[in-house]
């Protein structure tokens, strides 16, 4: 017998207390079907050619092909013959260690790892310390199959120790097939996240979450010295994070979209090129995103223009369309107001305390989402804090009702951290990270209770911000208030809201008999 029939009949003989009668029967029938291709090929004993041969000897069935697949696996554990498949996988990977293991791996080592550390103790000490996070198992699993992906990346590159260099290396691989549509958004997602992950772990030994925050700025070294100035120019106009982030996007798109790759390209950017870009940003943005960008854009042209970048202005090449916007803001009906403050006492206790936040004090979603408990003074009952939008500091009375809701939720819901977390308000499921938005706990309430705001059908928390404005109004409160309770810098930006005031606009109103009978000219 040759060495291959020997193999097969321990294969066989391993596998027949395990299966039933006709089942193993089938298994032998399989590798007889095997025997017959090696005799055929003049292979004698198990090997890579041999099992290549046998899976793609499929007849085009797709069950058949498996079994082939599960017939090799089990030849290739005995043999040890370390066989790879067709995407260079190993039909039969090596066992990770197990956490006593890595623990014991791990004893005495400095941080961080030299890189002859081995990467599946790596894996298992990246587990160990993603367990406070208190992840369900089926998050976990994914995690596990993301670091299996690049532990097998690992093997294909001939490598089974910690790499940065060659792990960054799978990230950028992993981009690439995200934007050519062959791995799904998710996917992308949660191997990028497990890599960087292992980076953390082997630079500190442990594992904080946090938003990965990507390196932004522009591939050719002169173009992003240009796209520097720009954000210089910006700060000196004294514009806030949020709208310079903005406008810095915009630069950036407009050199991606243009296709820009040095100045002298800059320079002989054309018409047609920057009604091309505005196409391109019309792809992806709403209309009404687009009242935002094209003002931009043209602020980015005019810019590029001034520095000498560009001879000619271009900005008068960026044309809008018009876009109705709604002038009177929406908000909540007294009947309506009644019956949510009925219903939330119903809620959860982290969806009333963030309502009678919006609604009782007007907080923004940005302010509500970076509450934390420094910016809440239970002695004083105030509420101290620096507006994200604006960057200017607000002190808003602690309302009883307010208050009482926050402690609520903050003894009786609020999940359990051990890291003295500061923010308030936490999401629900693992990691127990701060909100980044209110839009759902507001809008799926709304849609509960069938509850439509007056004007329009908005859902976010703004319209609890617009029904505290229009209570005050309603209550004749000086616009002075108003403007300090909403923490305004201008009373210029009370105008959106002042709208609501329909008692005095009915005052303003002209009398329409005047019109076909007087002019300015004095004739008919």
């Amino acid at each position: 017998m040759t060495k291959l029939d020997n193999t097969i009949s321990l294969v066989l003989q391993q596998l027949k207390p395990e299966l039933a009668a006709e089942t193993w029967g089938s298994r032998r029938r399989y590798y007889n079907q095997m025997l017959r291709l090696a005799n055929s090929l003049g292979i004698t004993e198990p090997c890579q050619d041999l099992y290549d041969a046998y899976v793609a000897d499929d007849g085009g069935s797709k069950e058949r092909r498996g079994m082939h697949i599960r017939c090799v696996r089990l030849l290739d554990a005995v043999a040890g013959t370390g066989a790879k498949d067709e995407r260079g996988i190993l039909y039969n990977e090596p066992p990770l260690p197990s956490i006593a293991e890595a623990q014991e791996y791990f004893a005495g080592k400095l941080y961080p790892l030299s890189e002859r550390s081995c990467i599946d103790h790596i894996i298992i000490k990246a587990e160990i310390e993603m367990q406070y996070l208190t992840l369900t198992e089926s998050t976990i699993g994914q995690y596990r199959h993301a670091w299996r992906d690049i532990r097998r990346y690992f093997h294909r590159n001939c490598s089974t120790e910690y790499n940065e260099q060659l792990l960054n290396r799978f990230i950028d691989e992993i981009e690439i097939q995200r934007t050519k549509g062959s791995m799904e958004e998710w996917k992308w997602k949660i191997n990028r996240r497990a890599a960087y992950v292992l980076i953390e772990v082997a630079n500190t030994g442990l594992f904080h979450w946090s938003h990965i925050v990507k390196g932004i700025n522009c591939d050719n070294a002169v173009i992003e010295e240009i796209r520097q100035q720009h954000l210089v120019s910006l700060r000196q106009r004294n514009l806030s994070r949020t709208t310079i982030g903005l406008y810095d996007y915009v630069f950036r798109k407009l050199i991606e979209l243009a296709g820009v790759k040095n100045t002298n390209e800059l320079s002989a950017l054309s018409q047609e090129a920057i009604h091309s870009v505005v196409t391109g940003f019309s792809s992806f943005c709403s209309r009404r995103s687009m009242t935002t960008i094209i003002p931009i854009l043209r602020s980015v042209l005019v810019f590029l223009n001034i520095s000498g970048y560009l001879p000619n202005d271009m900005s008068h090449v960026v044309m809008s369309g018009f876009v109705h916007k709604g002038s009177v803001p929406s908000y909540l009906a007294r009947e309506d107001q009644s019956t949510l403050l009925t219903q939330i006492e119903q809620e959860p206790k982290r969806t009333k305390a963030i309502i009678l936040l919006a609604m009782k004090l007007g907080l923004r979603d940005c302010d509500i989402c970076n509450l934390t408990f420094q910016k809440i003074d239970w002695h004083k009952d105030k509420i101290k804090l620096l507006q994200e939008k604006t960057e200017e500091p607000i002190t808003l009375p602690l309302l009883p009702d307010v208050g009482n809701a926050l402690m609520d939720y903050i003894l009786n819901e609020r999940p359990k951290r051990d890291d003295r977390y500061p923010y308030v308000f936490l999401r629900m499921q693992a990691p127990h990270n701060k909100l980044t938005s209110t839009y759902s706990v507001c809008s799926k309430l709304l849609k509960k209770l069938e509850i439509t705001p007056v004007n329009r059908s908005s859902a976010g928390v703004h319209v609890f911000r617009y029904t505290m404005v229009h209570n005050l109004l309603a209550a004749k409160t000086p616009h002075q208030v108003i403007t300090d309770v909403l923490g305004h810098v201008s009373k210029e930006s009370d105008k959106p809201y002042l709208s609501m005031e329909e008692s005095m606009l009915r005052l303003c109103a002209m009398d329409l008999s005047v019109i076909g009978k007087v002019s300015w000219e004095g004739g008919i």
